[in-house]
C-alpha cells in the first residue's frame, strides 16, 4: 500500500472516496441517459419527461455542515434557481406535483481549505402507479431530468463557483424542458 495514502487523515480519504463514488454514479447516470426513450420516439405522453409541465416548485435537500464551511447558502441558491427558471419561462408554483430539487454534497480539506462539492439538480413529477406487492395504487416521484456537476475551489471563491455550476445546470434543464414542450410542427405540403 502506498505509504503516502496511509499517512493521510481519514477525513481526506473519505472525501476522496465520496467524490470518486459520486463521479462513478454520475457517469453511470449519463450512460443510462444515452438510452433512447421509446415513448418520446413515438411521440407518446410519458410521466418521465417534461411534456405538459408548465410550473416547477424549487427546493433543496439538506446540506452537509461542510457546505456551510464552504460558504454555500441554501436559501440563496433556491431563490437564484427559481429566478433563472422563471426567466426561462418555467413558472414557479407552491404545488408539489412537479419538483426541482437541488442537492449539494460538500467536503472541505482542513489543511488546504479546498472545497469540493457535487451539485445535483433533478426535476421530478408526481405519478401514481399500481404496486403489485401492496395490491393498490401508490403515488411517488419519477425523474424527468437529472444532472450533476463537480466543483473544486478555495473556500473563499466556492460560493461563486457553486452558483455558476447551478446556472449551467439550470440552462441545461430549461433546454430539455423547451425541447419537450416545443409546439408540434405542421406537416409539409407536397407539390
Amino acid at each position: 500500500m502506498n505509504r503516502r495514502l496511509t499517512n493521510r487523515p481519514l477525513r481526506i480519504r473519505a472525501a476522496t472516496l465520496l467524490v470518486a463514488g459520486l463521479l462513478a454514479g454520475l457517469l453511470a447516470g449519463l450512460a443510462g441517459g444515452i438510452m433512447a426513450d421509446p415513448a418520446a420516439a413515438q411521440g407518446l405522453a410519458s410521466d418521465m419527461d417534461f411534456r405538459g409541465v408548465q410550473a416547477l416548485r424549487v427546493t433543496i435537500s439538506p446540506t452537509t455542515v461542510e457546505s456551510l464551511d464552504c460558504g454555500i447558502e441554501s436559501i440563496a441558491l433556491v431563490r437564484e434557481l427559481q429566478h433563472g427558471l422563471e426567466s426561462g419561462g418555467l413558472k414557479p408554483t407552491e404545488s408539489d406535483a412537479n419538483l426541482g430539487v437541488i442537492t449539494i454534497l460538500s467536503v472541505r480539506d482542513g489543511d488546504s481549505g479546498l472545497c469540493n462539492s457535487t451539485l445535483m439538480l433533478g426535476a421530478y413529477k408526481k405519478a401514481s402507479f399500481f404496486d403489485k406487492d401492496a395490491g393498490w395504487i401508490r403515488s411517488g416521484y419519477v425523474v424527468m431530468w437529472q444532472s450533476a456537476v463537480l466543483v473544486a475551489s478555495p473556500a473563499e471563491s466556492h460560493p461563486v463557483q457553486v452558483r455558476d455550476a447551478l446556472a449551467r445546470l439550470s440552462d441545461a434543464l430549461l433546454g430539455e424542458w423547451r425541447t419537450a414542450n416545443r409546439p408540434a410542427t405542421a406537416g409539409t405540403v407536397s407539390q
